[in-house]
């Protein structure tokens, strides 16, 4: 019920780096009449991989097919299956159990360093970006802020939820005031100049 054959397939999913050797596992009780394929996820084309060439051999044992790629490269992306032969002469699909290949790529030191330099970079920007649109709305804020102080005279007037404060007289504002008492008063009597 699983679609699977008789047979099974080790690994399962392989990721490598490019140039390393790759080896799958088929086991099978006739490891005579089976054979390897290859497939992609995005396509319905089936290769056959029946013979040993320079990038890779087959190799029967009495229970399993052993199947080694030297030096991956990325064309060999894609799912390996292990099943029946004529497979492609027959026109069928082969079964859903495969090995799906994955090979990723070398980075070298010096792509490293300009991967991270570039990294830096992206970092000190966004910082001084962030710096600019936080600074420049407070400079503005407290620029009109004393431009509205400084044009309302001496005396600021405020206004707190839309009610004025009403101005309060300065010392400047007072009338001077003499208190003059009668001289009478003071100790002096009014016959006495």
């Amino acid at each position: 019920g699983s679609g699977c054959p008789m047979v099974q397939q080790q690994p399962r999913y392989v990721a490598a780096k490019k140039n390393m050797p790759v080896h799958f596992i088929c086991y099978s009780q006739e490891p005579q009449s089976m054979q390897w394929y290859k497939t992609s996820e995005d396509s319905d084309d089936l290769y056959e991989l029946d013979r040993n060439t320079s990038r890779y051999s087959i190799e029967r044992k009495d229970n399993f097919i052993n199947f080694t790629i030297f030096r991956i490269n990325y064309k060999d992306n894609g799912i390996y299956v292990c099943d029946s032969k004529n497979l492609t002469a027959e026109k069928k699909q082969p079964h859903l159990c495969g090995t799906e290949l994955r090979v990723m790529g070398h980075s070298s030191i010096q792509q490293i360093q300009s991967r991270n330099t570039l990294k830096d970079a992206i970092i000190i920007i966004q910082s001084i970006l962030l710096v600019i649109f936080i600074s420049v709305p407070m400079l503005l804020f407290l620029d009109k802020v004393s431009d509205s102080i400084s044009s309302s005279g001496d005396v600021p007037s405020f206004t707190a939820a839309g009610l004025e404060v009403d101005q309060m007289a300065t010392y400047e504002d007072i009338t001077p005031f003499r208190d003059v008492k009668a001289k009478w008063t003071v100790g002096e009597h009014p016959g006495e100049e």
